[in-house]
């Protein structure tokens, strides 16, 4: 049938059809296949910034990619990965083998740069003809080692932030929940670092492993360094107060008039005495000295000559005080043990260690806080500990009750200076002390 057969009407409804379908198909959504032909691809990551998301992407395919901080259009900085080297590095900047060679061929003044760190950041800035025109290495957050071009060659100096040093303070108290100094340390928000430094303040006078009681508190004046208005770093610790089973203790840190550091009691007395009350730090107590103490193993009672910590294998051990080595062997009672010497009045013994620290041999001479060996469980031990024991004339003494020798007070020509340098600190930390304690004892203690 010829087309002008049909009805005119059949005609003008197919073209309204046909127009309308027209339309439809225009207006068609453009997020179908054929538009992802039409995405750039880059086979270069470095000049995008990619978030975590990608980089997790990256990750997953096993695509090697560093990941870069554009800063201006000449400056980048790259964050070292585990596993980095120095030449890697200068290759994915695009820096020639040539350029590094001359870097390092400025010997001792760069020999940081051999023992990069994983997380620390190096800031190169390049030239328009691709030459490194300066590098800088953040060795900590107050030193930065700066590389500049020269000619042809390059020089480098240490450039040193300018900080700014504030007193802060902080207080905790044990209780229940955080029986511990390293637990109620963290509950007052104290860094680990800054709770280790205050074990070793008062590690002559308290066990933290025997003498933590619920009720008891500290307080330490510490400070905080700052640059450019940010937190680094913490410093040292300048005076702390610990209230241990009602006895305080008091501690300042001094410098003398040779700026030898230490810290003293506000009179003037050392802290330090010749032996520490416990060798091992943040462990407990699991045995203590006992003479008629059933034996777990053999099962009878064998009098215990010393004391036990507890601690994970492999935890440091120290020596208590200064001496020589007078053994470092192993047999089937004691395992692995160190025997100290202390002059002629004083032995110090250190049994079922998991391993010696080096140089730790018979006739080598160890230092007070030295660390001589790690705790494990060889020998006649059921689980990982320190045995540690304490002999005065060559009689076992209990560790934790002996008297300890003290050493050497602040000397009377200075002990003026001495007075007059501490008072403010010493009052300030009285006045935080005595309003933490106001603000304890108004506090109910919900842990009961």
């Amino acid at each position: 049938m010829s087309m002008e057969a049909y009805p005119k009407t059949h005609l003008k409804i197919a073209l309204a059809v046909a127009c309308c379908l027209l339309v439809v198909i225009t207006a068609l959504p453009a997020k179908q296949a054929p538009e992802m032909s039409r995405v750039p691809v880059t086979l270069s990551i470095l000049p995008q910034e990619i978030e975590t998301s990608f980089e997790s992407e990256l990750s997953n395919k096993s695509v090697s990619a560093e990941l870069f901080e554009s800063l201006t259009p000449s400056q980048t900085r790259i964050t070292i990965k585990s596993g980095d080297s120095l030449s890697a590095i200068f290759n994915r900047a695009g820096i020639s083998a040539g350029e590094l060679q001359r870097v390092m061929e400025l010997g001792k003044s760069v020999a940081v740069l051999k023992r990069i760190l994983p997380g620390k950041s190096l800031l190169f800035e390049v030239n328009p003809s691709g030459q490194l025109n300066a590098l800088s290495y953040e060795e900590t957050p107050l030193k930065h080692l700066i590389i500049t071009r020269n000619g042809e060659k390059f020089q480098s100096y240490w450039q040193e932030a300018e900080a700014e040093t504030l007193i802060s303070y902080g207080s905790a108290s044990i209780t229940r929940d955080n029986p511990s100094l390293y637990q109620a340390g963290k509950a007052a928000g104290l860094s680990d670092a800054l709770i280790m430094k205050l074990s070793y303040v008062f590690q002559w006078d308290i066990s933290f492993a025997l003498d933590l009681r619920q009720g008891d508190s500290f307080t330490l004046l510490f400070e905080n360094i700052y640059v450019d208005g940010e937190k680094v770093k913490e410093g040292e610790i300048l005076a702390a107060q610990f209230n241990n089973m009602g006895k305080v203790y008091t501690a300042v840190r001094y410098a003398d008039s040779q700026g030898r550091e230490n810290y003293f009691a506000p009179d003037g007395s050392s802290l330090r005495k010749a032996f520490l009350r416990d060798p091992v730090h943040f462990s407990h107590v699991s045995s203590s000295f006992n003479l008629k103490r059933l034996h777990p193993i053999h099962k009878r009672v064998m009098p215990h000559r010393g004391t036990d910590y507890a601690a994970n294998k492999g935890t440091p051990v120290l020596a208590a005080g200064d001496g020589k080595v007078s053994g470092a062997r192993q047999n089937n009672a004691s395992g692995r043990y160190v025997v100290i010497q202390h002059g002629e009045q004083y032995t110090t013994k250190y049994l079922h260690l998991s391993a010696f620290a080096k140089g730790i041999r018979a006739g080598s001479s160890v230092k007070q806080g030295q660390v001589i060996g790690y705790v494990g469980a060889t020998g006649w031990a059921t689980a990982a500990h320190l045995h540690y024991e304490f002999l005065v004339n060559g009689v076992h003494r209990n560790p934790k009750t002996v008297k300890l020798p003290h050493a050497q007070p602040i000397p009377k020509v200075e002990l003026d200076r001495f007075l007059l340098s501490t008072q403010s600190l010493l009052a300030r930390l009285d006045s935080v002390a005595g309003t933490t304690n106001l603000a304890l004892l108004d506090t109910p203690d919900r842990s009961r």
